[in-house]
């Protein structure tokens, strides 16, 4: 039997998050026999989906990480250099990578060509930088990126503008991957949405939800103001925040401070998101940056009314039916906002819907693979 060509996904750490699970939902779905996954990971520690990589039969390399703008930064860089060429030395295997770490990819895409590799795909996943220091040099990093790379990915066509310029965009070379997901999975369903309500002690309460990891780009800080004006017009809602993340604790400071510590629930990083989804009544996102958010099509799945930021492109609004609001227009007019949807909406399964519109992931795994096999075969 022939053995499966292995693609390489090149990323930071596969943790539970928007890339790192599309990537997953992928690799459930691929046929494996043909198309096999391996990893090229820069964080050393343990992740959160390592364990099943493996049980999938992919393999999990580890590079030297590189901490911005340290003492330590340039010998970190030069370490960086050495490890990505004797991996790729060593690993000949490899026909095709795909780049989800861009801010590295002038680094690891010219060492990738020189061992051989001839498909270098870079895949935008943002539509904007961090801040400070850090976000000037990733842009820096990123500059070359375009002529290194032989196939241009994005999740959406801002985040394609955020890296290519606009000769890519308009090339062969470019194409929007969209974010799918299991739609069946978060197909609304109002039997799990009773237990589910009735085992996190929700019962008549009005329940915004939110998904995504404690750091700036989420803006939870501002989420939990939004909510705050809501407990002042609506003493009989809860707000549900799932995910892990550095600014963890400093958030649950601020809930403590406003006195709301009975009324946030915060539920850490779980496995059973499509289930919580259907306990919720609106699903927030304030971000101030995002490429186009997977969980944003996942509460869509689920038949929920979203509430985007205005920094989140309009693509992510993939049923019409949701709002963009700018964050200069305060808490205050979120919340009344919000508050709109506090006696229901008519909620109903949207499946049908996500499909048609491109986002299930049976038919992204299989248009992946072929172009993987595609690709391989040069």
């Amino acid at each position: 039997m022939e053995k499966p060509i292995r693609v390489l996904q090149i990323v930071g750490r596969m943790e539970r998050a928007g890339l790192e699970t599309l990537i997953m939902n992928i690799y459930r779905n691929i046929d494996r026999s043909k198309v096999q996954f391996d990893f090229l990971c820069h964080f050393g520690e343990e992740a959160h989906y390592n364990e099943e990589i493996r049980s999938l039969g992919g393999e999990i390399y580890e590079m030297p990480k590189i901490k911005s703008m340290t003492k330590t930064y340039y010998w970190k860089v030069f370490e960086y250099i050495k490890a990505l060429n004797s991996f790729f030395k060593k690993h000949q295997e490899f026909n095709v990578i795909h780049g989800h770490m861009t801010n590295t990819a002038s680094l690891y895409m010219p060492l990738a060509k020189k061992h051989g590799v001839k498909t270098c795909i870079a895949h935008s996943h943002l539509t904007k930088s961090r801040q400070g220091l850090t976000g000037k040099v990733t842009t820096l990093l990123q500059l070359p990126i375009q002529k290194l790379s032989t196939d241009y990915f994005a999740c959406s066509k801002e985040a394609g503008k955020w890296l290519f310029d606009k000769a890519a965009i308009n090339s062969e070379r470019f194409k929007v991957i969209n974010n799918a997901i299991d739609s069946e999975a978060y197909e609304y369903n109002e039997k799990i949405r009773e237990k589910y309500r009735k085992d996190l002690g929700l019962k008549n309460d009005f329940v915004i939800g939110h998904v995504g990891r404690f750091f700036y780009q989420k803006n939870h800080e501002f989420l939990v103001d939004i909510f705050n004006e809501i407990q002042k017009q609506h003493k009989n809602s809860k707000l549900l925040l799932i995910g892990r993340g550095k600014l963890e604790n400093d958030i649950k400071e601020k809930v403590s401070k406003l006195g709301l510590e009975d009324k946030v629930l915060f539920l850490g990083v779980r496995e059973d998101i499509s289930k919580l989804m259907q306990a919720m009544d609106v699903f927030v996102m304030p971000s101030h940056f995002e490429g186009l958010p997977v969980v944003g099509v996942e509460a869509q799945a689920a038949g929920l009314k979203c509430i985007f930021s205005d920094k989140i492109t309009d693509e992510a609004d993939i049923l019409k039916t949701n709002s963009f609001l700018d964050l200069s227009e305060g808490a205050t007019y979120w919340s009344n906002e919000i508050l709109k949807y506090k006696d229901g909406y008519g909620r109903k399964s949207t499946k049908k819907e996500i499909v048609d519109r491109g986002y299930d992931i049976k038919a992204l795994a299989k248009w992946m693979e072929e172009y993987y096999i595609n690709k391989h075969r040069g």
